[in-house]
């Protein structure tokens, strides 16, 4: 029995050395720890178990409790080191301080994790002239447009993305006759809309109706049978709960081709 219980006691010491180990390894608050605890269930071994072994390893135990006492003393003066001030005393603050200087603290503290970002006319425009300027890698296939007619077609349509109208009031104008023309729960053909413009302002339109869809203000619903698009436009912004993407290919004719 007595060899027994001076396993379980040495067991028991190990376990607090690797605790306190834990704790000064890892970094984490060493308040975690109730040293008093500890320290009384050391003296407990010690009374009880008073053979050599046993008082090597409560030596050692005691020396790691020492260091766990070390590093709360090191993380209460770091603590008062790092000048904590009182939160009454920063709401005082806040609500005298200018509503401007408020701003600048906030903007200038400001680290945003999550932003957006729109396709605008002018990116798209840039776009076009990039792509102009690639080299072509070989001649075109049968059956397909050559390099110079798409380039023709670029560009009669550069000039549809360099209006200088504001593209807000272009979107909310796009939005108007949607409302207009499908009534209230009503739709439109997809394609039909976008080009009642002609067929040169069919990209534009397209790109101008990717806005209210993003917006809430419209779906774009697809007839998975048929392959045939629709537009049903809202007054008030849609609540999406799951968002998805539909890619459409727009196609332009020139030259009695069509060209995407």
């Amino acid at each position: 029995m007595a060899s027994r219980s001076r396993a379980m006691a040495r067991e028991e010491l190990l376990k607090i050395i690797q605790l306190c180990e834990s704790i000064e390894k890892s970094g984490v608050d060493p308040f975690t720890v109730d040293v008093k605890s500890l320290l009384n269930r050391l003296r407990h071994i010690l009374d009880s178990q008073k053979t050599f072994d046993t008082i090597l390893v409560d030596a050692e135990t005691l020396y790691k409790i020492a260091i766990v006492i070390a590093l709360q003393h090191k993380w209460l003066r770091d603590r008062a080191a790092s000048l904590f001030v009182d939160s009454q005393l920063v709401a005082v603050r806040i609500l005298s301080a200018d509503l401007r200087d408020i701003a600048s603290w906030l903007a200038s503290s400001w680290r945003p994790i999550v932003f957006s970002e729109q396709l605008t006319a002018g990116m798209v425009r840039d776009g076009l002239e990039y792509f102009l300027g690639l080299p072509t890698r070989a001649g075109p296939r049968e059956g397909t447009s050559s390099a110079s007619d798409i380039s023709g077609s670029i560009q009669d349509l550069l000039p549809i993305f360099s209006q200088d109208k504001p593209l807000e009031d272009e979107v909310r104008n796009i939005h108007g006759e949607m409302l207009e023309l499908a009534g209230d729960g009503g739709r439109l053909d997809y394609f039909n809309f976008i080009s009642r413009e002609g067929e040169m302002n069919r990209p534009y339109r397209a790109y101008l109706v990717s806005f209210i869809v993003s917006e809430g203000l419209a779906e774009i619903l697809r007839n998975p049978l048929t392959g045939e698009i629709y537009l049903q436009p809202f007054r008030e912004k849609l609540d999406r709960k799951t968002v998805t993407s539909l890619p459409i290919t727009v196609t332009v004719k020139r030259d009695g081709r069509d060209n995407t």
